[in-house]
């Protein structure tokens, strides 16, 4: 096949190009202005511009464009990018399918688990409603800038996705070095805990499960949300004695929430670290998917091996 992918640089897209060109697809990444030399499709989301003539003859496209989460402090300013690099780009890219010729057949576009919401521990799979706040709204709005693909006839997927487990770093990296280096990390020095009371479920998957999740659904026949997180989301309390267990460092000091606020402030510590959503991957399962990592503490030991 050929395909098309949006976001290609980031931790999941280089990932995913490497994977598909070992398969033997064919892939063009969309490039916007500034990015490095190489052979792509220009698009500028802000400018509304995409070259469609080169889009014509794609299989599929592959959307993971979007500012990473935890850039910076949500101010008025930031969630104003996190928004237009999801919605904007996703409405141009998806309007510009609808109205080609011979559009592909698939467009698999990013969402995340945060679209649920905080909701304790309620088990969360894709027939859950959306839950509300800023980040729950920014991913519904998102999945709804796919509709004009869909209305034209072209299968969207909507991946909702957990916490990606990457020895590249991506969340996890941040999570356990917000300071910067990884040697800075309290958890390398034995110094990290559970968030707050650390009853709070995290939804994960491994960097690898992810990857090979996106392939799965660009031959399958499912359309609308899919949860991308492995079978067994934990606790942040489970989850964190498992890095510790990866490490070989104890895990004994709890992090006060108030402590990380000064850092990321109040409303990004919350919906990041202690929002609770306990998302299993019921569509994807049915679908005939199997995990290679379906259990948080080998998935770690994976993702920190030195």
């Amino acid at each position: 096949m050929r395909i098309v992918v949006a976001g290609s640089s980031g931790l999941i897209g280089s990932a995913l190009v490497a994977a598909l060109e070992e398969a033997g697809h064919g892939v063009d990444r969309l490039l916007r202005p500034g990015s490095p030399p190489g052979r792509g499709i220009a698009w500028d989301p802000e400018a509304a511009f995409i070259d469609a003539s080169a889009l014509e003859g794609a299989d599929a496209v592959v959307n993971l464009a979007g500012r990473s989460i935890g850039e910076r402090r949500w101010d008025r300013d930031e969630k104003a990018l996190l928004a237009s690099s999801r919605i904007a780009s996703t409405r141009l890219l998806a309007g510009t399918l609808a109205g080609m010729s011979g559009p592909p057949r698939v467009l698999v576009n990013a969402s995340a688990v945060g679209v649920y919401g905080d909701r304790a521990d309620e088990i969360l799979t894709e027939e859950s409603p959306a839950g509300t706040g800023f980040f729950a709204d920014l991913c519904r709005e998102w999945e709804a800038a796919t509709h004009p693909a869909s209305a034209a006839g072209i299968r969207v997927v909507n991946l909702r996705t957990g916490i990606v487990l990457s020895p590249e770093g991506g969340a996890l990296g941040r999570l356990l070095a917000p300071f910067g280096p990884r040697w800075l990390s309290p958890y390398r020095w034995g110094l990290g805990g559970w968030i707050g009371r650390g009853r709070q479920w995290w939804s994960w998957i491994s960097v690898d499960d992810q990857v090979r999740a996106v392939l799965h659904l660009l031959d399958s026949s499912l359309a609308g949300p899919v949860n991308l997180t492995a079978p067994n989301p934990v606790t942040n309390r489970e989850f964190m004695a498992a890095v510790g267990r990866a490490l070989r460092r104890p895990v004994w000091l709890p992090v006060p929430p108030v402590a990380l606020r000064p850092l990321l402030g109040a409303e990004l510590v919350r919906a990041t670290l202690l929002d609770s959503q306990r998302v299993l991957p019921a569509r994807l399962l049915d679908d005939g998917f199997e995990f290679h990592h379906p259990v948080a503490g080998p998935a770690l030991e994976a993702a920190l091996r030195p």
